[in-house]
């Protein structure tokens, strides 16, 4: 998932088309609540009125949306942004601003192709533009290039090595298995963080919370969550990993807690799922079959990636999820794509092609249990007695790592070992 956009579900904003004036009205709508970030939008806005020959101007409002749609959870206010980048861009069709603007907008709406393009336009003319080789770097990791993107990021660092810049080297390092270089690079990350900004502080630890759920310190996590929502109360993914992390620690009705508050702000099928699980670990089968319903009306509107990974887990309606995940490979790539795609094939039985997929998941040498679990399964099936030692390594690093998967990786490894 892009650094950029990565609390975000798809929108399809990038892809409304509106007329000048619907894109002026959309941009300088109104702006619900009284916090800092809604002041300054309003601010914004009534300069923009009396400045609107200036694309600076309506760049500068499209941003205050961004940080409300952040703040919030709420994606569709990149409707918004995406009306005021149109703008800026009518009223100065080579607006670099209003390139980087829409930039966003395209990676907010899973356009990988078309950010990745309109970042290139950015870089032609001014080749050290941290903004553009963000969103290229970005872009090139959901298209599944890698090197590309860590290359990108890396110019990226170079030209601005700022917090965002620290944050995507960490992420970078974190999948290539460099959980100490990681580390390092988040908590530089961190040593940027602005009261005046919360949002991107807050971001950065849960990003920082992930590292330490991922090696089964779930206290630690804990409390980096803890401080992330210090930093923005009520912070939707910040709400969501807490709740991952409280469902690890056998603790399932205080997740429900925290990700049902985290549904109700931004109803996302990855929180719906989790609270599926929390409700089956309770006994409450009607209310975990309510939310597998949810994260299929959620998914099928907007993230065939989760919803495809979920039919897979849960070993259910798997020719609807190969459709899914195929859809999502015609334009998007990468480890956890890959991953998905591998278990799909698993399920439906085509070993080989699994097996394949699954290759391309575990490459990097990422420190993820459920990328190692998958292909150790997937190796078991193709007949290798190594898979074995992938699916210990899961369970060694994340016993919890998820409430089916977990559970179906000790049962796999009792019956290979009884074999």
């Amino acid at each position: 998932m892009s650094l950029l956009a990565v609390t975000y579900a798809a929108t399809g904003s990038a892809a409304i088309q509106l007329t000048p004036d619907e894109a002026r009205d959309i941009c300088l709508g109104n702006v619900a609540g009284t916090s800092p970030v809604d002041e300054a939008i309003r601010v914004d806005q009534a300069r923009v009125r009396t400045l609107a020959t200036k694309p600076e101007e309506w760049v500068r409002v499209g941003w205050g949306w961004v940080r409300k749609a952040r703040l919030s959870g709420d994606p569709g206010f990149y409707v918004n942004v995406a009306s005021c980048a149109d703008e800026a861009l009518r009223v100065a069709p080579e607006s670099t601003a209003g390139l980087e603007l829409r930039g966003l907008v395209l990676m907010n709406g899973h356009r990988f192709e078309e950010a990745r393009q309109e970042a290139g336009k950015i870089l032609v003319a001014d080749p050290l533009n941290p903004i553009a080789l963000g969103t290229l770097s970005d872009a090139l990791l959901e298209l599944g290039k890698f090197d590309e993107a860590a290359a990108a990021a890396q110019r990226g660092a170079d030209a601005k090595p700022d917090s965002a810049a620290y944050a995507r080297a960490s992420y970078f390092r974190w999948l290539s298995g460099d959980k100490d270089g990681a580390k390092r690079f988040i908590r530089s990350a961190l040593s940027g963080r602005d009261h005046r900004d919360p949002e991107p502080a807050a971001w950065t630890l849960v990003e920082a919370a992930k590292m330490f759920w991922h090696e089964a310190d779930y206290d630690g996590a804990d409390a980096v969550l803890a401080e992330a929502l210090r930093w923005v109360p009520d912070y939707p993914p910040a709400l969501v990993a807490r709740g991952r992390v409280a469902l690890s620690q056998g603790q399932a009705e205080r997740a429900i807690g925290y990700l049902e508050k985290a549904y109700r702000a931004q109803p996302l099928p990855e929180t719906a799922w989790l609270l599926g699980d929390a409700r089956t670990t309770l006994g409450d089968v009607a209310g975990a079959n309510a939310e597998s319903e949810r994260v299929v009306q959620t998914g099928s509107r907007n993230d065939r990636l989760t919803l495809a990974l979920f039919y897979a887990t849960k070993d259910r309606a798997i020719d609807q999820a190969v459709r899914l995940i195929e859809e999502e490979r015609a334009s998007r790539g990468g480890i956890y794509v890959d991953d998905a795609y591998a278990w799909v094939l698993y399920r439906a039985g085509r070993i080989d092609e699994a097996r394949r997929a699954s290759d391309r998941a575990i490459r990097l040498g990422t420190p993820d249990a459920r990328l190692l679990y998958h292909a150790g399964a997937i190796q078991l099936a193709a007949g290798n007695p190594a898979g074995r030692a992938l699916v210990e390594k899961a369970l060694a690093i994340n016993p919890r790592f998820d409430v089916t998967g977990a559970a179906e990786a000790r049962m796999l490894l009792a019956k290979s070992h009884g074999s």
